[in-house]
C-alpha cells in the first residue's frame, strides 16, 4: 500500500504514537457482548429544540412565546402532570410505560456558546466554556474500563470520532460494517518501529486499522447477525441496524455513537424537527426491540445529547434561534425511568432571551462513568443524577 492510500484509510481510527496496540487478545471478550456494559450516544446535530420535544404543555408562557410552533395540548404525549412528549415520538411511549425512558430537564453549562462548532467541542471534551481540551472526555474513563476498542463511530461520510476522540482511546469511525471491513482489505499489516516519533505513529496507525479489521471480521464474518427487526430506511436507522448487530455478533466495544441531522431549525421548525424526531423515535424503537429479542437490552442505555438547545421564543421564520439549556433522554432496560432535574424558568430570560440552565451536562457524564461503568467520577464538581 502506497503513501495515498494508507493516509486515506489512516483517518478511519484514533491513534498516536502513544496508543497502546489492538491485539484480538485484546480488542474483544471472551465471552462477547455480555463482558461490558454499552453506551450508545445519539447526537442530535444541530441543536435539538428541548422545549418542543419534552414539552411543558402546562407552562402558558411556552405557549406565549410560540404561537405558531407549539405543540397544542391536544396532540401532546402525556408523561406527567407537567411534561409530555411530541406527538411525532410516539413510536417510544411503550420504552416510557416500560419505565425505560428517563429525561433529565434543562440541560447546559455556564456561561454557554451559541457557535455549533465551538458548543460541540464543548460537550465532546467536557471543557468548560473558556477552556480547550482535545480529547473527548471518554478519554477519562475508558482506558481504565477496558483494553482494546473502546469505540465505533457510525454515520455517512465518515462520522467525527468527537467524545471517541484521544490518544488513549482506540477508536474507529466507519460508514458501516461492511464497507469498513471491504476498505480494510486495502490495509496490509505491518511491524511496529519506533525508529523516529513519525515512523512510529505511521505503523502503530497501519498496525491498529489491520487489527481493528481483523476483529470484527473475526467476529461478523461475511454474514453478520441479523436483528430480526426492521429498521427504517434512512442514515439513522442503517447505523442503529449496523450498531445493533455489532452487538449482537459480540463485537466487545463499550460505546457506539450514531447522528441524526436536522436540528438546526432557524425556520419552518416544525416541518424540520417534527421529521428528525420521528426519524429518532422509530430507529430507537426498532433498537430496542432488537435488544430485547437478543436478551441485551439490560445492557445497554441509550444517551441523547446535542450541542445547545434553542430560544424560547419563535422567531419570524417560524423557527428558533440558537439558544442554551435543552431536554437530554435515556433509554435502557436499567433506567430509572422518569423526568428528573427542574424544568427551565421561562419566566426569566437574559439578554439574548434564552433560560438558564438547570442541570450541568457534565453531570450525566458523571452518571454514566460512576453508576453504569464503575469508574470514578472525573467531574467531581458535578453531581450523579439517578436515573441508573
Amino acid at each position: 500500500m502506497d503513501r495515498r492510500e494508507f493516509l486515506k484509510y489512516a483517518g478511519l481510527v484514533s491513534a498516536s504514537a502513544a496508543v497502546p496496540l489492538v491485539t484480538p487478545e485484546l480488542a474483544f471478550g471472551a465471552n462477547g457482548a455480555g463482558q461490558n456494559r454499552i453506551v450508545v450516544l445519539v447526537e442530535l446535530k444541530g441543536g435539538n429544540d428541548g422545549f418542543n420535544t419534552l414539552v411543558p404543555y402546562t407552562d402558558e408562557l411556552y405557549y406565549q412565546y410560540r404561537p405558531r410552533i407549539a405543540i397544542k395540548q391536544r396532540q401532546v404525549l402525556t408523561l406527567d402532570k407537567a411534561m409530555g412528549l411530541h406527538p411525532r415520538m410516539k413510536a417510544l411511549m411503550p420504552t416510557w410505560n416500560a419505565g425505560e425512558m428517563a429525561w433529565v430537564q434543562g440541560v447546559g453549562y455556564p456561561h454557554p456558546v451559541l457557535s455549533h462548532f465551538r458548543s460541540m467541542d464543548i460537550w465532546d471534551s467536557a471543557s468548560n466554556a473558556n477552556q480547550v481540551i482535545e480529547a473527548g472526555w471518554l478519554s477519562r474513563v475508558l482506558p481504565n474500563y477496558k483494553k482494546g476498542l473502546h469505540g465505533i463511530a457510525l454515520n455517512k461520510g465518515q462520522a467525527k470520532l468527537g467524545p471517541l476522540y484521544g490518544s488513549h482511546l482506540n477508536s474507529v469511525t466507519m460508514q458501516n460494517p461492511k464497507t469498513f471491513l471491504s476498505q480494510i482489505k486495502h490495509i496490509e499489516d505491518v511491524k511496529p518501529s519506533n525508529l523516529t516519533p513519525a515512523i512510529a505513529h505511521v505503523s502503530q496507525t497501519q498496525h491498529q486499522l489491520f487489527g481493528v479489521g481483523e476483529q470484527l471480521a473475526t467476529k461478523m464474518g461475511n454474514r453478520p447477525k441479523q436483528t430480526g427487526v426492521s429498521f427504517s430506511k434512512g442514515v439513522f436507522g442503517h447505523s442503529l441496524e449496523s450498531v445493533a448487530e455489532m452487538i449482537i455478533s459480540g463485537v466487545d466495544s463499550p460505546v457506539y455513537k450514531v447522528t441524526q441531522d436536522g436540528f438546526d431549525t432557524h425556520s419552518g421548525q416544525r416541518g424540520a424537527q417534527d421529521n428528525a424526531l420521528y426519524q429518532v423515535a422509530n430507529g430507537l424503537a426498532s433498537f430496542r426491540q432488537a435488544m430485547l429479542k437478543a436478551g441485551l437490552w439490560d445492557n445497554v442505555l441509550v444517551v441523547t445529547y446535542s450541542e445547545f438547545g434553542r430560544r424560547a421564543k419563535e422567531n419570524r421564520g417560524g423557527g428558533t434561534d440558537h439558544g442554551t439549556a435543552s431536554a437530554q433522554m435515556i433509554l435502557g432496560g436499567k433506567v430509572r425511568g422518569g423526568i428528573f432535574g427542574t424544568h427551565p424558568n421561562m419566566a426569566q430570560l437574559d439578554a439574548n432571551g434564552n433560560v438558564t440552565h438547570t442541570a450541568d451536562f457534565r453531570a450525566i457524564y458523571a452518571t454514566l462513568a460512576q453508576r453504569w461503568w464503575n469508574q470514578p467520577n472525573p467531574w467531581k464538581g458535578a453531581p450523579l443524577i439517578p436515573f441508573v
